[in-house]
């Protein structure tokens, strides 16, 4: 019985949470709303708020059952901002029969919103949706205070004590005192409560205790501002146009479809970073996953109906899908329950009659401060004090773009205030364009090194290793990253044609490069083929056999007729083929894999003829043929071995890459074996293998017998491991380097963490 009451009482709560969360910010939506059809006046006001409420209804009920839940949709700063730069431009369109009537500019609206719509379930359906979260965080950034500073704006004179669409001017010369403190108060509370009582929402008791101060002011004869009104539904616009064949009469006028179009266009490409936004902010609270494309298709279904029933543009909201998943753990029935509450104050909107114009302008405005990113006015300060108190300066390069961050943030708030919103979208979009470009075309050459700083991992003989530090400058490798298309593939031809002549072999190391294109790889193919001409070798790596980047190159190869790019597996292998060449050129026995002798052999340097003679009668010799295991991972190590012919490979089981490959001349096994261990790797033919194994009760019987011989082969096996150990070195520097991108702090504009937005998002 207990565990039932206690189930009942948790569904009673979560209930009261709901409708608490959703009558709280109902007046938000009416808001935004009144701010949407502002410039028709005072006499659409109760229209608007209606308009609101049905448009949130209707979208978070196709949200609910078209998505995957949890997402709640509402009318959102940005969007109404929007939709009221066109109903503003469609209130002044200048006609030969006066201005428009108020039922042919809400069915633009209307259309745009469709427009719209369709648009957002394009993207869905093309999952092209993730486009738009490469948009740079500077531009974000901007878009994101620009709706601020806008809300500012446009909430300031209802906080002032006067209605939706008055001018900003005629608000500060003569504003209400006993008004503003309604709005002051409202801002407090809501303030107050947001930090002290989370599991409120923070508008409700600011919105409360505002009325009630009104209410008081009023009982003593103080004037104040004017209530909000009630909502009042009204037939559908398309009920009220003047003709039936307006719509066929507009296509002529382009000056009207033309603002139209960009609204549908500036309104799906915000609804589409909303979605995503909270898509993934809500996963993130939820641990789960979900299809963002239909999301996106959802929410364009919503606006397209929300459009058709005479509603305004509606995006998901990050603080309201939080609260409702804070509130309720339902999905899918808490949407359609929140959209049900919103249904009863649309049903009784009389309840709405009481709230003061100069509350909802408060809280309002506390939202616009909140949405203004201090991004904004920290980097100015951050620059001028050259760092945060106690952290490091930053240098030339960080403060240089942190400035250059800052003012591409400053320019879309620029655009809007000077343009409005949708402009500033359009320049947010061309400077999100410039900026990849540039980031793109900067620096793709990460690194560049020599064959003398960087070697293959193939241990040769001292000989071979002489010639290669001798002449390993006609060796390069170009270490790659980012995109290769037209500007950068070409900024790679430039770093070659800036090579001298005596390089012989460039490899290309690609293992950063995220993806090519069509021009870009045709620019390699064509460099290719014009060292190939010389008798040189660009050599592509760390692409595989089946690496869709690589498939494109190897298309545009074949269609273009070029020949291909040769390509090894990895740079490793590709830097051994580069150095083979080099020793052919050199005629090195190594390079033509003929055997060697004892003598030639690391181990035997320094040893005189009888010294050879004792060693050689310890040695057995072992053959086999390529792909054969010399050791495998785990044996007893009681031995070591020299290679004279053919080349050892050591991998980790069931890995291709190698760690390490031996030439003939070199030794192999001697760390486990001088430790009487394990092996630590598998050993493997590369080519057919002559080796030459000595026993480790061999070296004993020596340091017993043959002191000085012992002594000799100790320091050669000494020589040996510390060349191998300055060798790994070199090589984990690499991968290091490679692996250690530079990071951007958080000053410079990263994201902030999941659900840590500060009130409404654009």
């Amino acid at each position: 019985m207990v565990p039932l009451e206690g189930r009942r009482r948790r569904h009673a709560g979560a209930i009261l949470r709901l409708l608490a969360a959703a009558w709280s910010q109902a007046p938000e939506s009416v808001a935004y709303g009144l701010l949407a059809l502002a410039p028709m006046g005072p006499a659409m006001a109760a229209r608007a708020m209606a308009m609101a409420l049905v448009g949130a209804v209707l979208a978070n009920i196709v949200i609910a059952l078209a998505g995957a839940g949890r997402l709640v949709t509402a009318p959102r700063a940005a969007l109404a901002l929007l939709t009221s730069g066109l109903v503003g431009t469609l209130v002044a369109h200048p006609s030969a029969n006066g201005p428009l009537a108020p039922a042919v500019i809400l069915g633009l609206v209307a259309v745009g919103l469709v427009v719209a719509g369709a648009l957002q379930m394009l993207f869905g359906a093309l999952r092209i949706g993730n486009i738009v979260k490469f948009t740079p965080h500077p531009v974000r950034s901007g878009l994101m205070s620009a709706v601020g500073v806008l809300l500012l704006i446009g909430a300031l004179p209802t906080a002032l004590g006067w209605g939706f669409g008055h001018g900003l001017a005629d608000a500060l010369a003569h504003p209400q005192p006993a008004a503003m403190l309604v709005a002051a108060v409202a801002i407090a509370v809501t303030w107050f409560s947001a930090r002290r009582f989370p599991l409120i929402p923070p508008t409700l008791p600011g919105l409360v205790a505002s009325s009630a101060v009104q209410a008081a002011m009023q009982a003593l004869g103080i004037a104040v501002g004017p209530l909000i009104g009630v909502p009042a539904l009204a037939r559908p616009w398309f009920a009220e146009l003047p003709d039936a064949g307006w719509l066929l009469a507009l296509p002529a006028q382009q000056a009207l479809w033309l603002p139209v179009f960009v609204f549908a266009a500036t309104v799906a490409m915000l609804g589409a970073l909303d979605t995503l936004l909270v898509t993934s902010i809500v996963d993130g609270r939820t641990r789960s996953v979900r299809d963002a494309n239909r999301e996106l298709r959802a929410q364009g279904l919503a606006n397209v109906l929300s459009g058709l029933a005479g509603g305004l543009p509606n995006s998901p909201s990050v603080l309201r899908s939080l609260a409702l998943v804070d509130v309720s753990p339902g999905g899918r029935r808490s949407v359609l329950g929140y959209a049900a509450a919103l249904a009863v104050v649309l049903a009784f909107p009389q309840v709405l009659g009481w709230l003061p114009v100069s509350a909802i302008g408060g809280v309002l405005l506390l939202q616009g401060v909140q949405i203004v990113d201090p991004w904004m006015w920290r980097i100015p300060a951050l620059l001028r004090r050259n760092g945060p108190p106690g952290a490091p300066a930053y240098d030339r390069g960080q403060r240089r773009l942190l400035r250059d961050n800052w003012i591409v943030s400053f320019t879309v708030v620029a655009t809007s205030l000077a343009l409005g919103l949708a402009a500033a979208v359009a320049v947010g979009a061309a400077l999100a364009v410039l900026l990849f470009v540039r980031a793109n075309m900067r620096q793709v050459v990460r690194s560049q090194r020599s064959g003398e700083q960087r070697r293959s991992m193939k241990i040769r003989s001292p000989q071979a290793s002489a010639t290669l530090q001798r002449e390993g400058a006609a060796i390069r490798i170009l270490e790659l990253q980012g995109a290769l298309f037209f500007g950068t593939a070409d900024t790679v031809r430039a770093s070659l044609d800036r090579l001298p002549s005596t390089v012989n072999t460039v490899v290309l190391d690609l293992y950063l490069v995220g993806e090519i294109d069509a021009t870009g790889a045709r620019i390699l193919l064509e460099l290719a083929e014009d060292w190939a001409r010389q008798g040189r070798h660009v050599v592509g790596a760390e692409w595989a056999l089946d690496d869709p980047r690589r498939g494109v190159v190897d298309a545009i190869a074949r269609s273009a007729g070029l020949p291909p790019m040769d390509f090894g597996s990895d740079v490793d292998q590709a830097l051994e083929a580069a150095e083979d060449r080099l020793l052919a050129r050199a005629a090195l026995p190594e390079a033509q894999h003929q055997a060697i002798e004892l003598g030639q052999t690391l181990l035997a340097q320094g040893l005189d003829a009888a010294e050879l003679q004792l060693l050689r009668q310890e040695l057995q010799v072992e053959r086999l043929e390529a792909g054969m295991l010399l050791f495998r991972q785990g044996d007893l190590a009681d031995g070591f071995y020299l290679t004279v012919q053919g080349d050892l490979g050591i991998r980790l089981p069931g890995s291709r890459r190698r760690l390490v490959s031996f030439a003939p001349g070199t030794m192999v096994g001697e760390m486990a074996a001088l430790s009487r261990g394990h092996r630590s790797a598998d050993a493997v033919a590369e080519t057919p293998l002559t080796v030459l194994r000595l026993h480790v009760d061999s070296l004993e019987r020596f340091r017993r017998e043959h002191p000085a011989l012992a002594a000799k082969l100790l320091h050669n096996i000494a020589l040996h491991m510390g060349n191998r150990l300055r060798e790994l070195t070199q090589d984990l520097s690499t991968w290091v380097a490679r692996t250690g991108l530079p990071t951007i702090p958080n000053a410079l504009g990263t994201e902030p963490a999941p659900g840590a937005d500060r009130g409404e998002r654009i």
